[in-house]
């Protein structure tokens, strides 16, 4: 990829976008209708790459269609974990989280859409914004302890800060399906909005911060960033990726078995 990401680099990768030049309104749609808008490790480079070209424009982050993601594409993660144990280095969601960590980084102010429904990686992109307007028909989903995911370990931090701990608890140990009102009701809500209008309200609002003094922003916003995650310790930290690597790499001999078992 470009250093400066491209439209076409985008487009490939399952995004529509609209760039902005700094102080403008930048608009990201996920744009894969045949798995629902599953995200590809080809669209979350792209993300990470136009996070560090960001220079204070606002982002708007949804969904084609009325779901805005049904998490991380699993033909696309299945693939590296079946592939030869150096896929695992990096593991296979390092895409993921190189994403969300350059949004936390980037000067710019995410604002994501949801008009239906988020699931898994969707989660986190939604969680890693600084707004969030949905539907009242949303909900939310993360089905790592179906798929035996260990998940990382600065998703679940911000899954937490996003959601507060108990919706988190829901979403992550218990797998549960999280209504909208739920969610406003653990305050992790920005707006909620009739599904027909979400656009026009995305954008009005998106509008209404690229007209705030940048500066002012740019600072507010950092410190804000800040807050949401604090210290943890350090071996805490360390043992929680451990365990992550070896659940990665159960589901890699389970592939690999998988594999010798159809080629015998």
């Amino acid at each position: 990829m470009s250093e400066t990401p491209t439209r076409g680099e985008a487009a490939a990768a399952g995004l529509r976008v609209e760039l902005a030049e700094p102080g403008g309104v930048e608009r990201w749609w996920l744009d894969n209708p045949a798995r629902r808008n599953a995200v590809t490790p080809a669209a979350l480079h792209w993300m990470a790459a136009r996070c560090e070209a960001l220079r204070g424009q606002v982002v708007v982050l949804a969904g084609s269609g009325p779901q805005f993601c049904a998490g991380f594409d699993l033909t696309a993660l299945g693939a590296a974990i079946a592939a030869d144990a150096e896929a695992l280095a990096p593991l296979p969601d390092q895409p993921l989280i190189d994403a969300t960590e350059a949004m936390r980084r980037a000067d710019a102010t995410f604002v994501a859409g949801i008009a239906r429904y988020a699931i898994g990686a969707g989660v986190e992109l939604i969680a890693s914004c600084d707004f969030r307007i949905f539907s009242a028909q949303t909900w939310l989903e993360v089905p790592a302890g179906k798929l035996g995911v260990v998940y990382h370990a600065g998703g679940l931090r911000r899954i937490a800060a996003a959601f507060g701990p108990q919706v988190a608890r829901r979403l992550v140990l218990a797998a549960d399906r999280v209504p909208c009102e739920e969610l406003d009701r653990a305050h992790a809500v920005s707006r909620i909005v009739p599904a027909e209008s979400l656009e026009a309200e995305l954008f009005a609002f998106a509008n209404q911060l690229a007209a705030l003094d940048p500066a002012a922003t740019r600072n507010n916003r950092r410190l804000l960033r800040a807050l949401d995650l604090p210290k943890m310790p350090t071996e805490l930290l360390a043992g929680h990726e451990s365990a992550r690597a070896l659940a990665y790499g159960r589901a890699h001999d389970g592939a690999k078995r998988s594999r010798d078992g159809d080629a015998s």
